[in-house]
């Protein structure tokens, strides 16, 4: 049995526009972009999402954001279609500074302990029954945090820490990272 967190990233690789292309190649994706495009009357957001990647950098912030939110809801359907639950989701958005996740994760992973050492062995949610914590990354791309994640849990717990990316972990993508990987490491570093 294993405890899941989902992390949403920033979106950093939507700058991208390979990453870009194949989003839209995932159905969840594309449902997600149109049910926004209401959100967004005078943009084509399907048009957005092919731009160059000098013009793509022009877009206003607001409009990025949008898709970078449209896009993540987009895979989290894909990944809660496939029976999947977390017992802890946290968006990078939704914090001002990296201490701020930090201490939501560690007071989680703590109050998993507690109730681990104060409840009957009976109750199958104890923390060392645990095999595992899975983290699963929604972005598209990484951040620091997916690095203090894998360090930080860890450290906390004597079990196995697995990090997945939503879109590497889908056996129905597995197009999309190495055609995508091959190009961007080309031009730039890993994202």
């Amino acid at each position: 049995m294993s405890m899941r967190i989902l992390y949403f990233t920033d979106g950093a690789g939507i700058d991208l526009l390979g990453i870009r292309e194949s989003l839209v190649r995932i159905p969840e994706v594309i449902t997600s972009l149109r049910k926004g495009q209401e959100q967004a009357r005078y943009v084509d957001l399907m048009q957005v999402m092919s731009l160059p990647d000098d013009e793509f950098c022009q877009v206003p912030s607001v409009l990025r954001t949008l898709l970078i939110n449209l896009i993540q809801r987009g895979l989290h359907q894909r990944w809660t279609n496939r029976d999947h639950r977390a017992d802890l989701i946290l968006r990078r958005i939704n914090h001002r500074s990296f201490a701020e996740i930090k201490t939501e994760v560690l007071n989680f992973l703590k109050s998993k302990k507690c109730e681990s050492t104060q409840v009957k062995t009976t109750d199958l949610h104890l923390m060392h029954f645990f095999s595992s914590v899975e983290i699963t990354i929604i972005g598209p791309g990484y951040d620091q945090i997916e690095m203090w994640l894998r360090r930080e849990v860890s450290a906390l717990t004597d079990v196995k820490v697995l990090i997945k990316d939503v879109i590497a972990a889908d056996p129905q993508l597995d197009w999309f990272w190495p055609q995508v990987s091959e190009a961007v490491t080309q031009e730039l570093p890993l994202i």
